[in-house]
């Protein structure tokens, strides 16, 4: 997951609030101080960056325009950035590690396969040391 800057990140959270698919228009209404052609450029970041896609083409006012949908859910974002700040924190890799699993354990991405994997991986480790 790439980092969103602080106008992506902007733009995401109108995208988030609005709950359902935006035109262009649709942000500029939510937020009538952006700019149209910097609500544009950003979309095009955004969905480079894979956070948002083209749900659909529908009618605005006065024309045809590309309807945006976030991929990337605000809770998903803030998880991923909470790990990836939390292995960051400081220049020792093992307490990084530690700190990420710590954070990982608390989000709803660890299932019992994974607990099962991370384990075994433990158990390899531990008899490659003996």
């Amino acid at each position: 997951m790439k980092k969103l800057f602080p106008k992506e990140k902007e733009i995401m959270d109108l995208l988030w609030s609005a709950g359902h698919s935006c035109l262009i228009s649709d942000i500029l209404k939510m937020d009538p101080a952006l700019s149209r052609n910097t609500v544009a450029k950003v979309l095009v970041h955004l969905e480079k960056k894979g956070y948002i896609k083209v749900e659909s083409l529908r009618q605005s006012t006065t024309k045809m325009g590309r309807a945006y949908i976030p991929v990337v859910s605000k809770k998903e974002y803030e998880e991923q950035w909470a790990l990836i700040q939390a292995l960051s924190k400081d220049g020792f890799i093992a307490s990084s590690l530690l700190s990420y699993f710590s954070t990982l354990l608390c989000t709803d991405y660890v299932d019992d396969e994974f607990l099962e994997e991370l384990e075994t991986m433990i158990q390899d480790y531990k008899n490659r040391k003996e």
